[in-house]
């Protein structure tokens, strides 16, 4: 058993998998796009799959929800690997004070708990403090957690973790360049047509709702059914806060959303 001191524990949640954990690379940050009460209900509910193993409120304490021997379900690919960490706020936030210092106490216990380096990392295969989207698709296609707010927020982490562990400083470094927003859009607008469109746009545009867990076709044939999955894409965006037309009709305001919106 595995859990640390300074934390609240809200365990248990049946979303895990017990003395899972093949090894601890990391630690990887979240975005919860949500609030914390939101979250930690949904992390225990059995029918959302998904759990994390701390929860870092806008103010107050850490709050450990999985034993960092049990593997939670959060990254996929990687849950048997990192230690996860969900950031209450939206996409976009950046940490508070409270968040940073919360980061930066775990991670000194994760050091000295599990070796873990005191460092940031982008490749899922290093060790230190990473990022969900840093995962890529083998992570779900969360390419937008936890922002590039947060993740320009990884050198206070280190610092104050350095400083709690008695350990020099890290030699700065610059902050992440910001990833790249995707592909501009074409200029075509992709839409039910007769006869049916079928071109390169359409199918790098099914690829990257593909990535983000949306089943569709990668045909590049733009008919019936990935008009649905637009029209489901468009209600669901304008639902938590990104409005779009439901018109099935792949737009600039629909390509841009495609890459840009965080994923719910």
């Amino acid at each position: 058993m595995a859990r640390m001191p300074a934390a609240q524990w809200i365990g248990p949640t049946a979303n895990l998998y017990p003395g899972g954990m093949v090894e601890h690379r990391g630690l990887v940050l979240h975005i919860q796009d949500g609030t914390e009460a939101g979250s930690e209900s949904w992390f225990k509910d059995p029918s959302s799959e998904a759990s994390a193993h701390f929860l870092n409120p806008k103010s107050g304490g850490l709050r450990q929800l999985v034993d960092t021997d049990d593997a939670a379900w959060t990254e996929m690919a990687g849950n048997r690997h990192w230690v996860s960490i969900e950031n209450e706020g939206l996409g976009g936030d950046s940490l508070t004070p409270s968040q940073i210092e919360n980061c930066a106490q775990l991670l000194a216990w994760l050091h000295g708990e599990y070796g873990i380096q005191v460092q940031a990392t982008d490749d899922p295969a290093g060790t230190g403090v990473i990022g969900h989207g840093d995962g890529g698709a083998a992570w779900g296609g969360h390419y937008d957690c936890p922002g590039d707010a947060v993740l320009a927020q990884r050198p206070q982490i280190l610092a104050r973790a350095q400083q709690i562990l008695g350990q020099p400083a890290p030699a700065p470094s610059p902050s992440p360049a910001p990833k790249p927003a995707g592909p501009a859009w074409p200029g075509e607008y992709l839409r039910v047509q007769a006869p049916m469109l079928h071109d390169g746009n359409v199918q790098t545009w099914q690829q990257h709702m593909h990535d983000r867990g949306w089943n569709i076709a990668v045909d590049g044939w733009y008919g019936p059914a990935s008009a649905n999955i637009c029209r489901r894409f468009q209600a669901d965006s304008s639902a938590h806060g990104w409005p779009l037309d439901n018109d099935g009709v792949v737009g600039p305001a629909t390509w841009a959303a495609t890459w840009n919106r965080p994923i719910s």
